[in-house]
This record gives C-alpha cells, sequence and structure tokens, in this order.
C-alpha cells in the first residue's frame, strides 16, 4: 500500500477522488474557513496535503452526523488555535457526541414502530383480513400498538455507553445534582435488594 509522502500534493481532483468528496464541496470546506487555507502552486491551483485530507476525512464524518455548519467553524478555529484548546474541542464533540446518540435512538425507536407496522400489514395479507374488527384481533395489532406507545412514553432516553466512567459522565452532562442524588439513592436500593435475595 503506497502511502501520501508528507512533501506530495494532489490536484483538487486528485484530493476529491481520495477523499470521496466532489471538488465542489472542497472548494466550500476552505471558503466557508473549515480547512485552513490550501496551498497554491504558481498558477493558483490548489495543492492538498496529507494533512489537509485528514482534516478533509474528519470535516466529512461531521457533516455526516449532521453536525451544524456552525459548530464544524467552531471546531475548526478551536483546531487552528492549537493544542491548548484540546479541551474545548473534546466537549464540543462530546456534546455532539450525545445529540447524535440521543437522535438515533429515536430513530431507532421510530423504525421499531414502522417494522411494527409492517410485520402487522404481512400478517393481514397471509390471514387475507379484509375486516376492521378482526384486524384488531391478531397479535401483530397488539405489537404494532405497544412499540407507538413505547415510542411516546420514553421518546429520548439518555443514551450511556457500555464504560462505567464515560457512563458516568454522560449522566452527570444530562441531569442536575438532584437528578443525580435520586438515581443513586435508587441504584444503592435496587443493589441492596438484590443482596439480601
Amino acid at each position: 500500500m503506497v502511502h501520501m509522502h508528507m512533501m506530495q500534493r494532489l490536484t483538487v481532483q486528485e484530493a476529491a477522488r481520495q477523499t470521496g468528496v466532489s471538488a465542489h464541496t472542497l472548494r466550500y470546506y476552505e471558503r466557508m474557513n473549515l480547512l485552513d487555507a490550501v496551498h497554491r502552486d504558481p498558477n493558483g491551483h490548489r495543492q492538498y496535503a496529507a494533512d489537509d485530507l485528514a482534516s478533509i476525512q474528519f470535516l466529512t464524518r461531521l457533516r455526516d452526523t449532521k453536525m451544524p455548519i456552525r459548530q464544524m467553524q467552531q471546531f475548526a478555529e478551536l483546531r487552528r488555535q492549537g493544542i491548548s484548546t484540546a479541551p474545548q474541542r473534546r466537549i464540543l464533540l462530546e456534546q455532539h457526541y450525545d445529540a447524535v446518540m440521543a437522535n438515533q435512538q429515536a430513530l431507532n425507536q421510530s423504525l421499531e414502530v414502522i417494522s411494527k407496522k409492517i410485520a402487522f400489514y404481512k400478517e393481514l395479507s397471509a390471514q387475507g383480513i379484509t375486516d376492521e374488527q378482526a384486524a384488531r384481533q391478531i397479535p401483530a395489532y397488539d405489537a404494532m400498538v405497544a412499540a407507538r406507545v413505547a415510542a411516546e412514553i420514553c421518546p429520548h432516553q439518555v443514551p450511556l455507553p457500555l464504560e462505567p466512567e464515560a457512563a458516568a459522565q454522560a449522566l452527570l452532562r444530562h441531569f442536575d445534582r438532584d437528578q443525580i442524588s435520586k438515581l443513586i439513592a435508587q441504584l444503592q436500593h435496587q443493589t441492596q435488594a438484590g443482596v439480601s435475595r
């Protein structure tokens, strides 16, 4: 596998091909200050270095996860200020990560509702049911209603990573002190109840 040498530079078309981003988008990233000014040859043509490609690929991840352009600009500005802004960049990315996870969970709940609706329609077709009352008697109908109710009752649960420390940090970002105290008390109660059994 041939790696791009640090001094090797690519044209906008080559960079677009290598990153999977259109030449138009590359110019847009630069115009919106998401990328540092790209080096130009004597004829004024852009020449992309390895660092530029790495930045472009990360910007693509942010865009794919629907980070607003203003936040992307904020991240790029912090990056330009150097390593001292790493804590602020981490916080910005953590907030975005949490938002994406919450959105993903909401999407999964919506997909669950849709899948149960599809199963219901399939069951109607398989049994040849055309009567409204008969349709409400099949198990697929109850499953469809249950999925819809579950999504309405709990639309935005806090997504928790598996690692205990990361999970604790996520809780602290989402709940105030009183809520955390109640949660700890509840966990202690459940733990003691489990031990006494």
